[in-house]
């Protein structure tokens, strides 16, 4: 799932690659799963969302 949310994200489908990664990350709470949603969130302009994604990767160990 997180491989089809970058996938997504490179092409600039905004939805799909919030969706690939919001399932990525209802499988596995994954850091990278988190900051790349976070990316995704502040690129489009939604930055009080991509908020508690930041927080939450940097609670998690590296």
């Amino acid at each position: 799932m997180l491989a089809l949310g970058r996938l997504c994200l490179s092409q600039g489908l905004w939805g799909k690659a919030q969706a690939y990664l919001e399932a990525s990350l209802s499988m596995a709470e994954q850091r990278e799963a988190r900051l790349e949603l976070a990316r995704l969130l502040e690129q489009t302009e939604r930055s009080s969302e991509a908020l508690p994604h930041y927080r939450a990767a940097a609670e998690q160990p590296a």
